[in-house]
């Protein structure tokens, strides 16, 4: 394994977590890497972390830029990455020493666009592995049983995420150029943009292993009340829903992303609610009612929800 894989890394204000993120970037067993640390305008010590790791450690770059979102953050990175694969990382979450040199190993092996691994989740107090309620192929997936594995995520949590996956380049550039996070997008712009790397992947990898941590803090973005940027994820999703039907996906994974959307707008109704944003409530509910059919659908094992859906649906 000769190949050069690039870790981009998005970092605003997160001093407190950033040099544990970045030393387990330091510790990978494989060491041809590109770190990318694009700082999104930090104002705190963020900036001055990084540059440490810089200066001690050649593979790293930092680029210092204005305030500009995770998003366009992630393009920066993309502009300038020149590996042979690609590795998103976030800069509260860390990652396990062997993660890159077994995605890759199973990448090279397999010849596949894309391999995923399992996760943990972390608090202040605990680690906990995420696993799959149902069994996982071991051999090579292809993008239609892929698409299952994302979207169903009841029973496939260990794909659900952009970060816990190594993305052949090839499958990140088209005609030679990236494709991009939608910069337009306060939230979701990951979920869009795994969405877009689904419809190209031909073959894929699973991994049943957890490499990946990921550290859910109270003051993350997904969990803003600020319903302007939840609308984001609704928007997200809608345009997802769109490039699918473009692709003639099958009509039983449609069900499963509108019943994503159908969810998150039952969360954005109800912050709606609590707020008395009237016209955001009646929004919410005209995406609620629209996909109600496809949401009881795919929830019919889950009674607490559909309650919960059908009384906010009643929310005035």
């Amino acid at each position: 394994m000769n190949k050069k894989i690039s870790i981009i890394i998005p970092i605003y204000n997160a001093s407190a977590y950033l040099e544990k993120c970045l030393q387990s970037v330091c510790n990978q067993t494989y060491p041809k890497l590109e770190v990318i640390c694009i700082d999104d305008g930090s104002t705190d010590e963020s900036g001055v972390i990084a540059e440490a790791f810089a200066q001690k450690d050649d593979r790293f770059v930092v680029i210092h830029k204005e305030n500009g979102g995770e998003s366009n953050a992630r393009n920066v990175g993309l502009l300038r990455c020149t590996g042979d694969c690609i590795g998103f990382l976030d800069c509260d979450d860390w990652i396990e020493p062997e993660m890159y040199e077994s995605l890759l190993a199973t990448m090279d092996k397999y010849d596949v666009d894309m391999v995923a691994s399992s996760w943990f989740n972390d608090t202040e107090t605990q680690s906990t592995e995420i696993m799959n309620k149902l069994p996982v192929t071991e051999n090579v997936i292809h993008r239609e049983l892929l698409l299952e594995y994302v979207y169903k995520r009841d029973s496939y949590r260990g794909f659900a995420y952009m970060w816990n996956k190594l993305y052949r380049r090839e499958l990140l550039w088209d005609q030679n150029k990236p494709i991009l996070f939608n910069e337009k997008l306060q939230l979701g712009g990951d979920v869009l943009f795994l969405s877009e790397m689904i419809l190209k992947t031909k073959k894929a990898k699973y991994v049943d292993k957890a490499f990946y941590h990921y550290f859910q803090r109270e003051d993350s973005g997904c969990h803003t009340m600020n319903i302007d940027k939840r609308m984001d994820w609704l928007t997200a999703y809608k345009m997802i829903i769109n490039n699918f039907e473009k692709e003639k996906i099958d009509v039983h994974i449609l069900e499963l992303v509108k019943r994503f959307l159908a969810y998150h707008s039952s969360n954005v109704a109800q912050i709606a609610y609590e707020q008395r944003d009237k016209k955001a409530l009646q929004r919410c509910q005209d995406i609620m009612k629209r996909y109600s059919f496809e949401y009881i659908k795919t929830n019919e094992e889950h009674i607490d929800r559909i309650d919960r859906f059908k009384r906010i649906l009643n929310y005035i």
